[in-house]
């Protein structure tokens, strides 16, 4: 009798520490775990002008920094093309991250090339693949070697294209007052930080588009 009793009275602890290992496990899966502290250097509003005069932005440098570096931030989701009028002028290389995610920011950006003229060229005429858009201009895609080369050169603008819509007082909380607003040519406002070499486009229809370059210092 006495050691039926025994068994008796173990059996509901068994229960009782399966049940807490149960529900301890099961807190851990439902509660958040807390959201991972972004670097400063990679938010938008936190591009400036280091010791060397150089922009730094979005965890790149400007006329330093390649695609492959970018890559390593952005992943490997990238299209490059080469861009140029309908009289092939004006030609320039991009790369473009169709999907990024900067902590709560997503988007797309694009990186302009520095490439010198005569490589430039001879990728443009070694194309795989032309598109002629309704204006004209045209899109080119490049070989794959080719597309090697362009990810080794510097970059020398970048274009953030976040999806949601940035309302002006978002923008003011961020980045603060910008130095002047020009009404340019496409009937859309121009917002320029010099100091953080910025030139941010406003679209009431969206998306917004923030332009980071040197030359927005000036």
């Amino acid at each position: 009798m006495s050691s039926t009793h025994s068994k008796n009275k173990g059996f509901p602890t068994f229960l009782i520490v399966l049940g807490l290992g149960i529900f301890l496990t099961a807190m851990f899966i439902l509660i958040p775990s807390e959201r991972e502290e972004i670097p400063a250097k990679f938010l938008p509003w936190s591009s400036h002008f280091n010791a060397n005069n150089q922009l730094e932005t979005l965890g790149l440098t400007i006329n330093q920094s390649t695609p492959n570096d970018a890559k390593a931030i952005f992943g490997d989701d990238v299209e490059v093309k080469l861009f140029s009028h309908k009289d092939e002028t004006e030609k320039t290389a991009e790369v473009y991250f169709p999907s990024i995610r900067i902590g709560t920011i997503r988007g797309a950006i694009a990186l302009t090339l520095d490439v010198d003229p005569d490589t430039l060229n001879k990728i443009y005429d070694e194309g795989i693949q032309t598109t002629v858009t309704q204006t004209g201009n045209r899109q080119v895609t490049p070989n794959t070697e080719n597309i090697n080369r362009l990810l080794q050169k510097p970059i020398k603008q970048i274009t953030l294209l976040p999806k949601k819509h940035l309302t002006a007082r978002a923008i003011r909380m961020r980045f603060g007052e910008p130095q002047r607003i020009e009404n340019q040519s496409d009937g859309l406002d121009h917002w320029f930080y010099p100091e953080k070499g910025l030139e941010l486009i406003m679209d009431p229809e969206g998306p917004e588009a923030l332009q980071y370059y040197p030359q927005a210092r000036e």
